[in-house]
């Protein structure tokens, strides 16, 4: 499913990390994607999110003052 995104257009970085449950988006580290998902949950001061499980990743929550950078 994910491999077929052409994310140089359909995705932007934001610096809003709430209001993305059941988006797709990706995590990334200055220009390498670190992971693809669904955004399963979300802190309330918008500090990190977990994206969900899929067939080869676990849950997982990602911090916004670890350095990532959100792309939706």
């Amino acid at each position: 499913m994910f491999e077929q995104w052409n994310t140089d257009t359909h995705l932007r970085r934001t610096v809003v990390w709430q209001s993305h449950v059941g988006d797709i988006v990706e995590i990334r580290d200055n220009t390498r994607v670190v992971r693809r998902g669904i955004v399963e949950e979300e802190m309330p001061d918008g500090s990190g999110l977990w994206l969900g499980a899929d067939a080869t990743d676990r849950r997982e929550y990602f911090h916004k003052d670890d350095g990532y950078e959100l792309w939706v």
